[in-house]
């Protein structure tokens, strides 16, 4: 829920920070609830300070969605289901990896777009704090959540990892497609259960992605990778942007800007996530 301020004054967000109470916020206001998990509740922390900037709060306000902001220490517990528990140990939250970080649930998006899947009430976002092989976290990332597109929690880590890499390829800046947000989806799926990366029947995909697209775009491209094994998410999708940054085939397809596109991964039972991006201009 967006305050009103004179004009001099720049807008905020929302800041309640009692989980269950942020949570109904969000809730009755259809906005997006992001949750700042701290070692302390105060002004000195590292996070803290970056959301209380008015240049951040503005950023989230003038969003298309509404935001609520909850900061919690680490330590914290939170009613589920009956029980009270520390909000990181829950098993959503395990790619938070038990420490502090970031992690946003949309109640902004009540009904699947096109037949996708259902994000509402869910996690669809986390940026652990904790340092991983690959993905190291920056306050600025915070940033890419104001205007993330809806989508899953695998769909939104695919895209942060892309507008994070050090050269800004250009491939998430054009609109994130329904259509082609569920055929990455789907492939990754398909990659996943075989166990094997690869652009498997890609000839029938794309005319089928062509036939369903709300608009005339070009032939569809498509990109995909496959991550080390027993990674976490995050990890795995900055493992496998670097990994297209490899050929240059598929970074020329992934740092270009395009009309639509669309990004999925998918962990196979190796342990192996699998990649999938797929434009059209």
């Amino acid at each position: 829920m967006t305050h009103r301020h004179p004009k001099h004054y720049p807008p905020t967000v929302s800041c309640i920070n009692d989980y269950a109470e942020a949570t109904a916020a969000a809730r009755d206001a259809g906005a997006m609830l992001l949750v700042s998990i701290e070692p302390e509740v105060n002004d000195d922390d590292l996070v803290g300070r970056y959301l209380q900037q008015p240049a951040v709060q503005s950023r989230f306000a003038t969003s298309a969605t509404p935001w609520v902001f909850c900061r919690l220490p680490l330590a914290g517990t939170t009613a589920i289901k009956g029980s009270q528990i520390r909000l990181v140990d829950h098993p959503s939250l395990v790619e938070l990896r038990r420490g502090t970080g970031v992690f946003t649930v949309d109640y902004a998006h009540q009904a699947a777009d096109r037949g996708g899947p259902s994000v509402y009430g869910r996690i669809v976002s986390i940026l652990p704090r904790t340092p991983g092989k690959y993905y190291r976290f920056s306050p600025s990332h915070i940033d890419e959540l104001a205007d993330m597109p809806a989508g899953t929690l695998t769909q939104r880590s695919m895209i942060l990892a892309v507008r994070i890499h050090p050269e800004r390829p250009q491939s998430t800046e054009g609109d994130a497609d329904p259509v082609l947000a569920s055929e990455a989806a789907s492939h990754s799926l398909h990659q996943a259960s075989l166990g094997n990366q690869g652009h498997h029947n890609w000839s029938t995909r794309s005319r089928r992605i062509l036939s369903q697209v709300s608009r005339p775009v070009s032939s569809p491209v498509e990109v995909v990778a496959e991550s080390w094994e027993n990674q976490d998410l995050l990890d795995s999708c900055v493992d496998c942007v670097s990994s297209w940054r490899q050929s240059s085939g598929h970074w020329n397809a992934v740092r270009s800007r395009h009309a639509i596109f669309g990004f999925d991964i998918r962990r196979g039972r190796n342990g192996i996530w699998y990649a999938t991006g797929i434009f059209a201009r």
